[in-house]
């Protein structure tokens, strides 16, 4: 049989994902024995001029990790789609835009202020030195995922995905029994679903960080005060998090009938804060609890803050985003 054409590609990350291909342990034979790499920077050194001589859809399937933040991420992605029949947005930052989203709370002027300080010490996208006409990509005024460029058939979800997504997609890959184009190699269902600790729906009367105590590792770290993402998550990744005693992040993205992953995890936070009692005089101790929440946009949006229904609209009172 043909081998399957392959590729892969890093954007706008930071490498984890490339890595994480090696840790489906021994099944990585199997794909190597399967497949012929056309594409892969982070192990070979192509040229544009490779990906560029070959014909239109020649690959069978690219998997393409990393945010869109310069001209060049753009160029590749669409590039990239008009020479592999499939598209997988593998890992967090080509699927909802990852930590790195983050970035789009503040403007490009903002970011460049920050970084290099006066404007004559900006960055050009064009220069001549020694001669030679030198070109940069373009630092794009905010950070998107892939889908937001180009048509994405698969998401492999996870900073970076996790053996188990990992192992899904080569099982199908080399099987021939890929799912319908949209699918994601994870639950649909959220994390809570596959955790094995107990959990009560007590209610939260504080809010803790994990360094400041340690967790009972049998009971829900929500419970305990511990904001985990888990309700408002996608699970498939076997709970890996909570399993080692720390709470789910959030990187595997909003679970099947979430659509924004933040707003549904702070509005089961809103149910579960309180201090036992009723009524409107309440409120002041609620709202003390919910005052101990340090980051709101980095905690509820680590990952997904590009891809939320915020956009780039929030503003901060008392040192809290809303």
């Amino acid at each position: 049989m043909d081998k399957l054409k392959i590729g892969v590609y890093w954007a706008a990350s930071c490498g984890g994902c490339d890595c994480s291909l090696l840790e489906v342990n021994e099944q990585i034979l199997d794909v190597a024995e399967a497949v012929e790499f056309l594409l892969w920077p982070c192990a070979a050194d192509p040229k544009y001029t490779d990906l560029r001589g070959y014909a239109d859809r020649e690959m069978d399937i690219v998997l393409f990790n990393g945010a869109i933040r310069t001209g060049e991420n753009r160029e590749m992605a669409e590039l990239i789609r008009a020479k592999t029949k499939l598209l997988v947005a593998y890992g967090s930052c080509a699927h909802t835009g990852g930590v790195i989203g983050l970035a789009n709370l503040s403007s490009r002027d903002e970011i460049f202020e920050t970084v290099f300080g006066d404007r004559k010490n900006w960055p050009q996208t064009e220069s001549e030195e020694g001669g030679y006409r030198l070109r940069l990509p373009a630092f794009l005024e905010h950070l998107t995922p892939l889908s937001d460029v180009v048509k994405v058939d698969y998401v492999v979800p996870g900073c970076p995905p996790p053996r188990e997504m990992v192992s899904r997609l080569f099982t199908a890959l080399l099987s021939g029994e890929l799912p319908e184009p949209g699918s994601v190699f994870a639950s649909e269902k959220n994390l809570c679903d596959e955790c094995p600790r107990k959990r009560e729906h007590e209610r939260i009367s504080r809010i803790l960080r994990p360094h400041e105590a340690e967790p009972d590792p049998d009971r829900c770290l929500l419970d305990q005060g511990f904001l985990c993402m888990g309700p408002a998550t996608r699970g498939g990744c076997g709970a890996v998090c909570p399993n080692a005693n720390m709470p789910c992040t959030g990187c595997a993205g909003p679970a099947g009938d979430v659509e924004d992953q933040g707003a549904a995890m702070l509005n089961t936070l809103a149910s579960l804060i309180g201090t036992g009692e009723e009524g409107e005089d309440q409120l002041a101790a609620e709202d003390e609890i919910l005052s101990q929440i340090d980051d709101v946009i980095g905690t509820f949006y680590r990952f997904g803050a590009a891809k939320s229904l915020l956009g780039r609209r929030y503003h901060e009172r008392n040192g809290q985003a809303h």
